[in-house]
């Protein structure tokens, strides 16, 4: 049998319950290597000859542990917006018109953020978000082409399965975000490559963007009734309400309101709790030890992980106001990198939960003490009480009920039921003590909770320039200027239409449908598959 992966021999050390293991040398003991070299690791396709070592359960579970490694850290290649799913929070929003990049630290946040060339074209960046999604995605494949005649427990084997399912499903929904234009306006598009078997041929075709949205559907409501009945303590093994959840989001984007509002509302019966003022204060940082009601998936950096204080998260964390600018100023490490838009900040009464995260910032450098620092989420560090650098491991929340209240407000709105829609916004916004919406519905309703979505989930992945897409919203920044120094810096405006620097008041905008948002086929894909050309390659911009 021939298996369709991108692997690497990379550490798998997945929370604490895995120790350091190589996966190449552990699940593939005995197999041979074909073609596999760096250049091929933006493929969608690498072969490995099958000597049956994947014939029982516990070498299934070497596989999913390395997908879920793979899923949630991205180890091959992984640079801040690219380290997996918490790396995905910072290049959607990054890419959006709330969050502001500084170059501090340089690397990938700032390209996400300026829309250099380099973003999106198939010889720069855009190969890493296709290898970061296949690695996943043939990691699965590799469980679900074995399962069913695998040796080992039948409700394991269910299990394994479904979790491998809805980890395909959670990376083609990303790919198909990534790659083509909304699934509104782009349903007979050209859409990614759809490899549901590692028994595919090597040379294969784009499928369309319906087609693609069809299999995500199919791979999480499968994955959905095959992990009813498993009930993990890791919040960040994936269950059947966090299937619901991803499938809630990808029936918002494909406009079907009721399946939307039903999947939900299933995780929202579950988790409507939201978080008590006292908890939404504090920053976030014990939303698994504390067991917050409301989070439904997150996960923990650990030392047992192997990810401290210099994973690229930290660019999301510690922005307090008194911070410095390196890596030990102030009383924990930070960068001072990511900052919030003064327009953002406008949306916000200073009264609300929410207003207390944006601070000015005390340090020295005018480019950064103008600006509006956030420390929405406060991780303090570890091994007790130590502030050092090795000592900041975050929890990074993935899914919350608040969100889940979101999107069945904005499909109860779009269904005509705007009574309901109004109640179940309001329920948020009293939660963090806002004053409650009275647009009674229509097109003002609908953009008091897109504002709302904007305001809640920031940092989390779920609005920045995916909103925008979806909601066919222009992406609109207003520069820095001596009227407005908190505005966004010029390397975050000079690649959008209309900017001039010169302007008393600059603003840079981007159409929802321009190709700058969406990336290229990468090049060493379009060389390795006879079935593709350059013909099915995406423009770098326009529309």
């Amino acid at each position: 049998m021939v298996l369709t992966v991108i692997i690497s021999p990379v550490d798998i050390v997945f929370m604490k319950r895995f120790i350091n293991i190589s996966f190449l040398s552990l699940v593939f003991a005995g197999m041979a290597l074909t073609g596999c070299n760096d250049d091929l690791t933006t493929s969608s396709y690498v072969k490995v000859n099958d000597e049956d070592v994947l014939g029982n359960v516990s070498q299934l579970e070497k596989v999913l542990t390395s997908a879920y490694k793979q899923l949630y850290f991205n180890t091959d290649k992984g640079d801040r917006v690219y380290a997996g799913l918490p790396g995905f929070q910072m290049y959607v929003d990054a890419s959006g018109a709330d969050v502001i990049s500084h170059t501090n630290m340089g690397g990938d946040q700032v390209t996400a953020y300026q829309y250099s060339n380099s973003k999106t074209q198939a010889d720069g960046n855009a190969s890493k978000i296709w290898s970061m999604c296949y690695n996943v995605i043939n990691r699965a494949n590799i469980i679900l082409t074995n399962v069913d005649a695998a040796a080992g427990d039948e409700t394991q084997k269910k299990h394994i399965k479904g979790q491998a399912l809805a980890m395909r499903g959670i990376q083609y929904f990303h790919l198909i975000q990534n790659y083509q234009q909304t699934y509104a306006i782009a349903k007979s598009k050209r859409g990614v490559i759809l490899r549901t078997s590692s028994d595919d041929e090597s040379h294969k075709g784009f499928s369309t963007v319906e087609e693609v949205y069809t299999q995500i559907v199919s791979d999480l409501t499968t994955a959905k009734t095959l992990l009813a009945d498993y009930n993990p303590d890791d919040m960040w093994l994936i269950n059947s309400k966090i299937c619901s959840g991803i499938l809630a989001r990808v029936y918002l984007v494909m406009q079907n309101w009721d399946g939307a509002y039903n999947e939900a509302k299933i995780v929202y019966d579950q988790h409507g709790q939201l978080m008590t003022r006292e908890q939404y204060r504090s920053g976030f940082d014990d939303m698994i030890s504390g067991n917050y009601a409301e989070v439904v998936w997150a996960m923990k950096y650990t030392a047992d992980n192997n990810l401290g204080g210099s994973t690229q998260f930290n660019f999301w964390y510690n922005q307090d106001a008194s911070y410095g600018e390196g890596y030990a100023d102030g009383p924990i490490y930070s960068f001072l990198d990511y900052f919030v838009d003064e327009q953002f900040v406008k949306l916000f009464e200073e009264k609300e939960d929410r207003y207390q995260f944006w601070k000015r910032t005390n340090n020295a450098n005018t480019e950064i003490n103008t600006k509006w620092a956030f420390d929405k989420y406060k991780h303090y560090g570890e091994d007790g009480g130590s502030v050092i650098q090795s000592a900041t491991r975050p929890e990074v929340c993935l899914m919350r009920g608040a969100e889940m209240l979101l999107i069945m407000a904005e499909a109860a709105a779009q269904k005509g039921n705007s009574g309901e829609a109004l109640n179940l916004l309001n329920r948020l916004q009293v939660a963090r003590n806002a004053t409650p919406t009275t647009n009674a519905g229509g097109e003002a309703l609908l953009e008091d909770i897109y504002v709302e979505r904007r305001k809640e989930l920031i940092c989390e992945g779920q609005a920045g320039f995916y909103d925008l897409v979806r909601l066919q919203k222009r992406l609109v920044r207003i520069g820095e200027s001596t009227t407005n120094p908190a505005g966004h810096y010029v390397w975050g405006m000079q690649y959008l239409n209309g900017y001039n620097a010169l302007d008393p008041q600059p603003i840079g905008t981007l159409e929802s449908n321009d190709y700058r948002f969406f990336c290229q086929i990468p090049q060493m894909e379009i060389l390795n598959n006879d079935a593709i050309s350059e013909s099915d390659q995406n423009p770098w911009s326009g529309q």
